[in-house]
């Protein structure tokens, strides 16, 4: 982590150009820096496209419960080119692994499996399919029951879903308002019975940080330059050109500091 007597160490740009001829590659997050769920944001896509025209090496590293490959499926509809793009690594991803090698096997002494999952996922609008994610799991099994379940499998935070994708139960408003009557009583019967828990969507380091404090610590542990993209996730509370003032409080206030800063991912 960078101390905080390094915090007047980052440097200010107002045009990725700047940062791009000094880097043969990049750790690209997704939200905040090239899109917003929806589409690209201004100008990152034609960076995208710069880049890989100078052979610069771009790699997506994202939080997203989605597998790798539908997370570079997605990218047209967002703006992009999934050719301008060396892969992608995303939580979905190394969940999905995990849960394949670690559940699923016979216990010790026993015969039955532990591969029972109290699968909390997405509803079926939901893009991609969360059957795609469940199925690349492996040999696990969906149950709607508490007492049934070897392991929680946290997908996303919208209904928890049974046997041939059945809906077991809603988790009502949590996604929209954070309230937690549906959920909390489940979760409760799961801490009281042990359960481990797997989550597909945590938070996950990245060099390009779209300003979440969660996003540079991992960077800044390896050693690894980092670029602090400014109008992502705290554009509203930094402005869309805040000074170097402002950015050595904010960053001294969060205790992590990036190697660079620049507005917005665009040239």
């Amino acid at each position: 982590m960078r101390g905080a007597n390094l915090a007047a160490a980052f440097t200010v740009h107002s045009s990725f150009a700047d940062i791009a001829a000094r880097y043969n590659g990049f750790i690209l997050d997704q939200f905040g820096v090239m899109h917003n769920g929806k589409h690209a944001l201004d100008g990152a896509s034609e960076c995208v496209k710069r880049l890989h025209q100078d052979d610069k090496k771009c790699v997506i590293l994202s939080n997203t419960s989605s597998l790798s490959q539908s997370t570079l499926d997605q990218l047209p509809n967002l703006g992009f080119n999934p050719a301008h793009f060396r892969g992608a690594v995303t939580s979905g991803e190394e969940a999905s692994k995990y849960i394949s090698q670690t559940f699923g096997q016979p216990n010790n002494n026993e015969k039955r499996r532990n591969n029972k999952a109290l699968w909390i996922t997405w509803d079926k609008q939901k893009r991609p399919d969360p059957l795609d994610f469940f199925a690349a799991c492996g040999n696990i099994d969906p149950t709607c029951e508490v007492e049934d379940a070897d392991f929680i499998l946290l997908h996303g935070c919208q209904t928890i879903r049974g046997k041939e994708s059945e809906v077991c139960s809603s988790l009502g408003s949590f996604m929209e308002t954070g309230q937690l009557d549906d959920i909390d009583p489940i979760l409760k019967q799961c801490q009281k019975r042990g359960l481990p828990m797997v989550c597909a969507n945590p938070d996950f380091i990245v060099v390009m940080s779209d300003g979440s404090t969660g996003h540079m610590p991992g960077a800044n542990a390896a050693g690894i330059d980092s670029v602090l993209i400014t109008g992502g996730i705290h554009g509203e509370e930094l402005g869309p050109f805040p000074s170097h003032a402002d950015l050595n409080e904010f960053f001294e206030r969060e205790e992590q500091y990036p190697t660079h800063s620049v507005p917005l991912f665009r040239f």
